[in-house]
């Protein structure tokens, strides 16, 4: 009888089982694929680079249907090897699909995903894939739209036509479905130069329309958005002309407007003349052979400065545009009025010229030319870095107060330790007290008694207090009424804890208290993987990192870029700005500034090509400024000798190891302790502050969109003068935490304990340091 029971139980048993087995079948999820970068075009390759958001491609099957919330899980190691968990909510009733974002810390870092019930059990089996990362000196093009344009660039004399560009350091992507178009801003963050076709209808039509999808119209703000915070982006427009003159949704990305009353002209061949380099230009026939093709027809927009590229200017002479450009925001605009991705430039005899005028003179100049020297074959990955972002990282680093301890002294305490627990407790039991027995007593004294002596030691060198390095760059654009916020700062905790690390604008620098895109992560250096006794992890929110964990007496540092609406009329800044009657080569007028900040120092004006420093360096707020545009200096040679890019450079021990250096200036420059506030003007306009020497190197790679020398550029002998760019800096405060990061000096609140939206600020304990750079873009009318 007992044994009948116990077959009855079984089978139940096996019954139960399989029908849980069978329910999870019918009703389960399966992911059948991921990916992580952007899509190469070519294969089924993604790219995505070292410190720089990359979209996460998932595509899932479900078995059955469910009317419950799920969620699509992914993980990813942050650059201190702690797992960063992102959540995406979706529907398994409709959705296959999800697009996340993760940001690659190392060539070994891996990517997990799966989908599970909200805020439960797993709906699938784990999908692992690792990211085919790039270092961050990596230039890549990405291109939008239903055919990719057929891209390469000029091949040094003897090189094979199929090799690596420019020694494997320019990558071309491409994304030709709206579908696969990143739905956040910093989606695009791993493209150095975006190319918006516009040869197919449909795509531009999903994306632009007036009546686009509630998603369409989020990837669209996402791409406009991202040119706003200093991306760069190339609008082709030919025979799709017609289509996008109706679209008003075009307008921020089309520097001129394409005419509506005769969008296009057909022409049989257009006869193109583009910058090659400082003084020279380049020429070439587009067309010439078959029928004619169709070219926009652009026209300026009144009251909005854009400039022409090409043709250039003849005397007594109008000729139609055919390559403009213009600022958006911090951004980079350049409209061409032929389609790239058409069968004419395909067959254009000087097309990888024509590509290399764009990716510099739309892009970057010196990043798009070139290499370091350092031959790269196609697909080989490395963890170089730029300089610019080292020094920054290190800057933030050193706190006050907080002695490095050597590994030196690491080791003779090390060694000590050994000798006191190894020979010496032996001689004293042997020689001492002749009882070996004892060690049982002996042996836990002496690791109990070092530990405290070592916590003891280690809590008076390194101190009790929490402390907070932080430095922000704010760009004030009243063109745009708008304000960017780039910040970085570091976390010293003095206790294991964990943190809920947000920001928000300071008070008085931005209209909103909480806006929207703002994008926090950890910051720091790409690193192979390793392993760790411990799973730590956090989670990624919208509005900040969760529950992030710090170990005692360590640091994590953070990034951070934000933007906001400025606070209406008149603004933190205002100015009148014009033009002499007759004579639009010049500025005269007044600004003043209203920000929360006693004064700026080290105060620069850039116009028309030309450096003018302000009277004694410093403006005041609230009292106006009067531009004397006289006696200035060129802006390349004012940078070059007043910028101190060298000095910022020489923080770093890569920079002094480079090739070609002198032992002597290596060992000065290593035996040199830099202190005080980090030169940044180097970075503001760095391409302007590189001697022609520095050859193509880019020091500030993963940093470039805060690169505004493009916009001193000279064209065919002009120069823009439609602004002036002001530049200060604050003096550095350090003190309280909660009195330097959030009082009137701080463009930026950080947030340790709380999210924003979530919960009330918590007061910072502990100290600070604040450093703040202020650009100031004042338009000239």
């Amino acid at each position: 009888m007992p044994t009948a029971t116990v077959v009855r139980a079984l089978a139940t048993l096996l019954v139960f089982l399989l029908g849980a087995a069978t329910a999870t079948a019918k009703d389960g999820v399966k992911i059948t694929a991921a990916a992580v970068g952007l899509p190469s075009g070519r294969d089924d390759t993604f790219i995505a680079k070292f410190g720089a958001w990359a979209p996460v491609y998932v595509n899932f099957e479900v078995n059955g249907t469910s009317a419950d919330p799920a969620e699509v899980v992914i993980e990813a190691p942050d650059p201190d090897e702690v797992t960063v968990t992102s959540v995406l909510p979706v529907d398994l009733a409709s959705d296959r699909a999800a697009i996340g974002y993760v940001r690659p810390n190392g060539l070994a870092g891996e990517v997990t995903v799966w989908v599970r019930a909200k805020g439960g059990a797993a709906l699938s089996e784990p999908f692992r894939v690792k990211p085919r990362v790039r270092e961050s000196l990596q230039y890549v093009v990405l291109a939008l739209g239903g055919t990719a344009p057929k891209f390469e660039l000029p091949r040094p004399a003897g090189a094979a036509d199929s090799g690596p560009l420019r020694a494997g350091r320019v990558d071309f992507t491409h994304i030709a479905t709206v579908a696969q178009l990143p739905d956040r801003w910093y989606g695009y963050d791993g493209a150095d130069l975006v190319v918006l076709g516009t040869g197919a209808a449909d795509f531009v039509k999903q994306l632009f329309s007036p009546d686009a999808t509630p998603q369409n119209q989020k990837k669209r703000e996402a791409l406009v958005e991202w040119v706003r915070r200093g991306g760069r982006v190339v609008t082709s427009v030919g025979v799709n002309a017609p289509v996008v003159a109706s679209l008003p949704a075009m307008e921020p990305l089309l520097p001129f407007r394409v005419r509506s009353e005769a969008p296009t002209r057909d022409v049989s061949a257009v006869a193109l003349v583009w910058p090659a380099g400082e003084k020279n230009s380049a020429s070439g026939t587009l067309g010439g052979r078959g029928g004619a093709f169709p070219v926009a027809n652009l026209a300026a927009r009144p009251g909005k400065p854009a400039r022409v590229l090409s043709p250039p200017p003849v005397a007594n002479e109008e000729r139609p545009a055919v390559v403009v450009q213009a600022p958006l925001g911090l951004g980079r605009v350049t409209q061409v009025a032929f389609d790239l991705d058409g069968p004419q430039f395909a067959e254009f005899a000087a097309r990888a010229d024509y590509w290399d005028f764009l990716l510099r003179d739309a892009g970057a100049s010196r990043a798009s030319s070139g290499g370091d020297g350092k031959p790269r074959s196609a697909g080989s990955m490395t963890e170089d870095e730029d300089e610019i972002a080292v020094a920054v990282r290190g800057h933030n680093d050193a706190f006050d107060g907080v002695p490095v301890v050597s590994f030196g002294w690491v080791a003779l305490l090390i060694a000590l330790y050994i000798l006191l627990v190894g020979p010496v407790e032996y001689y004293v039991l042997k020689r001492v007290f002749g009882r070996l027995e004892l060690t049982w007593v002996t042996f836990p004294i002496i690791v109990l008694t070092v530990s405290v002596l070592a916590y003891v030691s280690a809590s008076a060198v390194k101190g009790r207090d929490l402390k907070v390095n932080k430095l922000d760059i704010v760009d004030v654009d009243p063109a745009s009424d708008r304000v960017y916020g780039s910040t970085w700062f570091t976390v010293f905790s003095p206790r294991i804890d964990s943190y809920s690390v947000g920001l928000t604008p300071g008070d008085g620098w931005a209209a909103e208290e909480l806006p929207e895109g703002t994008a926090v992560a950890g910051f720091g250096a790409p690193r192979a993987g390793r392993a760790s006794l411990t799973r730590l992890r956090y989670l990624r929110r919208d509005e900040g990192l969760e529950g992030v964990p710090i170990q005692v007496w360590s640091t994590k540092a953070f990034s951070a870029n934000w933007s906001a609406k400025l606070n209406g009329a008149p603004g933190p800044v205002t100015s009148d700005l014009v033009h002499p009657p007759g004579d639009r080569s010049r500025a005269i007028g007044t600004f003043r500034h209203d920000l929360p900040v006693p004064e700026l120092t080290d105060c620069v004006a850039f116009y028309a090509g030309q450096a003018y420093p302000l009277p004694g360096g410093v403006i005041t707020r609230g009292r106006t400024v009067r531009l004397v545009m006289v006696q200035g200096e060129s802006t390349q040679e004012w940078l070059r000798g007043n910028a101190k890019l060298e000095e910022l450079l020489r923080r770093v021990q890569s920079y002094a190891d480079r090739p070609g250096q002198k032992n002597v200036e290596r060992q000065l420059q290593q035996q040199t302790v830099y202190t005080g506030p980090l030169p940044l003007t180097g970075l503001l306009f760095h391409e302007g502050a590189l001697r022609n020497d520095e050859g193509v190197v880019a020091r500030n790679a993963s940093l470039r969109r805060l690169d505004q020398s493009w916009r001193f550029a000279e064209y065919h002998g002009q120069l823009a003068r439609d602004e002036v760019i002001v530049v200060g800096r604050v003096a550095t405060p350090t003190g309280s935490a909660e009195e330097v990061l959030s009082g009137p000096t701080s463009p930026s609140r950080v947030w340790l304990k709380g999210l924003p939206g979530h919960s009330a600020r918590q007061p910072l304990p502990g100290t600070g340091r604040q450093e703040t750079w202020v650009r100031f873009y004042l338009p000239v009318r």
